[in-house]
């Protein structure tokens, strides 16, 4: 009997345990989730200079997604993201210009633009807003480098963020000689800048 009796005990013992076991898998899951968003719209563009005068190209046909992990109704951090923009996607109000930079970015040639995520820092700032810290692969030309993004991002609702930023970088870090034009009488400026407006649905 009192074998019996332990062996009850034993058995209610783990059985308790295997429920508060799975009881707090289902909390962390509800408390900490991850999920996938695409991008639903975006706007980005290319700006530089020239001895002339400035130049701005949009960014077409992107594609993006993105791992966006919410706890608690947050946003905690963000564990991908893969943006891609084709190289003739880059148009301007010149299809002499369009020409020219499609050519030295080689585009027939390396045909995506492309930044993968590294890694990620997400900062809590005031109410629904984020600064996102990304560190990533940033693929132009067939090169790649290394290159950090300071952002920031809104939790609009929980299937809606929208991601803001800039980045300055130069044409010759990624072996990118600035085009010219008019026979060498309009020069390019080697430092461009890359502003972008993401929107994101979970």
């Amino acid at each position: 009997m009192k074998q019996q009796l332990k062996n009850k005990k034993v058995f209610s013992s783990i059985f308790l345990s295997v429920v508060m076991a799975v009881a707090s898998l289902t909390v962390s899951q509800q408390i900490l989730a991850q999920s996938t968003f695409t991008v639903r719209s975006y706007d980005m563009k290319i700006s530089g200079t020239s001895n002339v005068h400035d130049w701005t190209m949009k960014a077409n046909n992107a594609t993006a997604n993105a791992q966006f992990v919410m706890k608690a109704g947050e946003l905690s951090t963000l564990t991908g993201l893969d943006f891609t923009v084709p190289g003739k996607g880059l148009k301007s109000n010149s299809d002499i210009m369009d020409g020219r930079t499609h050519t030295t970015l080689k585009a027939d040639k390396h045909t995506k633009i492309n930044f993968k995520l590294i890694s990620a820092v997400v900062t809590p700032q005031q109410q629904n807003n984020y600064q996102i810290k990304a560190t990533g692969n940033l693929t132009i030309a067939g090169v790649t480098k290394e290159v950090v993004l300071i952002a920031n991002g809104v939790l609009n609702n929980q299937n809606l963020i929208t991601v803001t930023g800039s980045k300055k970088i130069k044409m010759s870090e990624w072996q990118i000689k600035p085009p010219s034009y008019m026979l060498g009488a309009m020069k390019v400026g080697d430092e461009v800048t890359i502003d972008f407006n993401l929107k994101f649905n979970g």
